[in-house]
């Protein structure tokens, strides 16, 4: 990453800047960096479209899954089309029965060979010339074939019949109950309970999963259970359905909640007489860091939530189900943490819920000898992501003050480059996840708990002052106990004319920064006395002259600087 602040891009030639409407002169944008120019062009887009209203189609009148539920198995008809239907293939099996509207194929060889459509009529027959009727309606296609078959080997002497389903039927049933879209389909023969289900969008929030009926002729020939399909694969795909049946699916009775240490927490659906332990199984089982000996049942009691006692996991084998339970397994939690640097054993730990950043260190066998826990920088993933955000939208504030600057200055020949620079900088600068922490242990000192992913680097001591910028002789320099800011720059050469007075930083070793107000006399600078310790960095940018806000330079100063995470670990990224 290239740091130098200071440094001006060499040359930027700018033409009269023009903007017309809402858009750069080209040539002003072909001056700039190219990802500068394309984020200025489309931060320009935001703003023109800030103010419009954004409109959506209506939705399509059926009723969708919620895909936000928690609840098991919505999810799955969700991701279905409704458009799913089974395909009219000739090749079924030789279960399927025949009924009105099917549609075979004979093939005839011999002296005169032939090729026939039966088509099955209303009154379950089909016609074949010189043999007449033949009823096969509510026979299987193999029970058909062979009855076919026997016919004509009676009536046509030195033929060979070769019998194949071509085409099944259509048939019209009605979907009812808790479902998300009830009413009639028009389905084919060869469609099971599954394929209605899916055409309706599945059961609706407040209908059953393992109570769902297939009634014919006011009777229920058989309930599916989609809790054994989902979860063990069973699923009696031969019951075909037929014209007016009905597929009614239940009102749920029992949703239960587990979380915590199940391998898949959510919601699900007991039956009357299930027990507690058919939730662990239909959650995919206890996971491997749950704390057994940390259960808790809560029930919903005469209208208030009370404490079921469970002491152990095998107790949930003898307590039945009922609709609101919420069951919790804690898990045990850990915590991965990566120790690097002056430490006896550095590497990866797992730490518990609770222990520190001085646990941590304790763990990977403490400090070695020379160890500078003052430098040690601790980085965690959450305040990553904070300033991720923070630097984002600092970048943003420099473009617009780039189109700001360019509508004010149509017809002026303003000097970009400094402004651009330090743009590109934001925009290069990789955030940082550094938590300033006391590593230097006393009784005051407040630790920070560790998180999942968090790193420490602990730095060795080293001896020096590094200072960079507008100073005639940059780069490290012996650390002297007592020594002051201007003592640095003295003992360096001093500060360069075009250093940048208002906006002097330090950051020190623990990662705090300081901004040193300087001022100039005719004898010597004079810096703000602030306390400098073995690897604090001093940085003094070059002085830009724009109207660019002073306190925007700053911000962008000490953000770029801090996080860099400048450190004793961390200085080869200033090579450059």
């Amino acid at each position: 990453m290239n740091f130098k602040l200071y440094k001006f891009i060499s040359v930027i030639l700018l033409c009269p800047l023009l903007i017309i409407g809402q858009e750069f002169d080209q040539a002003f944008l072909d001056s700039l960096p190219k990802e500068i120019a394309e984020d200025l062009k489309t931060r320009v887009d935001e703003k023109a479209n800030k103010e419009e209203t954004q409109y959506r189609r209506p939705s399509s009148f059926i009723e969708k899954p919620d895909e936000d539920s928690n609840r098991f198995g919505v999810k799955i008809f969700s991701l279905m089309q409704t458009s799913l239907m089974p395909i009219n293939e000739p090749n079924l099996d030789s279960s399927y029965v025949m009924d009105f509207g099917d549609e075979l194929e004979l093939q005839l060889i011999g002296k005169q060979s032939s090729i026939t459509k039966l088509v099955v009529k209303r009154d379950g027959s089909i016609n074949i010339s010189d043999i007449g009727k033949i009823f096969i309606a509510g026979l299987t296609l193999e029970e058909s074939v062979r009855v076919i078959k026997a016919k004509i080997e009676q009536s046509l002497i030195g033929y060979d019949a070769y019998i194949t389903l071509t085409n099944v039927r259509d048939i019209q049933i009605i979907v009812a109950g808790n479902v998300y879209n009830p009413g009639p389909y028009t389905l084919n023969g060869n469609s099971n309970m599954f394929h209605a289900l899916v055409m309706a969008g599945g059961p609706s929030e407040g209908g059953s999963f393992r109570s769902i009926k297939l009634i014919r002729n006011n009777e229920v020939i058989e309930t599916m259970d989609l809790y054994q399909t989902f979860i063990y694969a069973k699923y009696n795909f031969n019951t075909r359905l037929r014209s007016g049946d009905m597929i009614f699916v239940n009102p749920v009775n029992n949703i239960l909640n587990v979380n915590g240490g199940v391998k898949r927490p959510g919601e699900y659906e007991l039956l009357d007489d299930e027990k507690l332990s058919s939730i662990i199984e239909f959650a995919n089982g206890i996971d491997k860091f749950a704390d057994l000996s940390n259960i808790s049942l809560q029930r919903i009691v005469e209208g208030e939530i009370k404490s079921i006692p469970v002491s152990n996991i095998n107790e949930l084998n003898e307590i039945t189900a009922k609709d609101g339970d919420n069951l919790f397994i804690r898990n045990h939690t850990f915590r991965s943490v990566k120790i690097s640097g002056a430490v006896l054993n550095p590497g990866t730990y797992l730490m518990v819920e609770g222990q520190n950043a001085f646990d941590a260190i304790e763990k990977a066998g403490g400090y070695t000898e020379n160890a500078y826990p003052f430098g040690a920088v601790y980085e965690n993933l959450a305040t990553k992501e904070i300033n991720e955000m923070a630097l984002e939208a600092l970048y943003e504030t420099f473009l617009d003050n780039i189109i700001k600057l360019t509508q004010e200055n149509v017809s002026s020949e303003m000097n970009f480059a400094p402004l651009i620079q330090l743009t590109s900088e934001l925009k290069e600068t990789e955030p940082s996840g550094r938590v300033i922490v006391d590593f230097e242990y006393n009784e005051a000192t407040q630790p920070i708990k560790i998180q999942d992913g968090d790193s420490i680097h602990i730095p060795e001591l080293s001896n020096q002052i590094y200072i960079y910028g507008e100073i005639s002789n940059e780069g490290a320099a012996v650390f002297n106990e007592g020594a002051l800011i201007d003592d640095y720059f003295s003992n360096n050469g001093g500060l360069t004319e075009e250093a940048d007075l208002n906006n002097i930083f330090v950051l020190h070793p623990n990662g705090v920064t300081e901004k040193a107000s300087v001022s100039r006399n005719l004898f010597a600078n004079q810096t703000k006395e602030i306390q400098l310790y073995p690897g604090s960095v001093i940085f003094v940018p070059r002085l830009t002259k724009n109207n660019m806000a002073t306190t925007l330079k700053a911000q962008a100063y000490a953000t770029i600087l801090g996080n860099i995470g400048v450190s004793l670990a961390s200085l080869s990224v200033l090579k450059d």
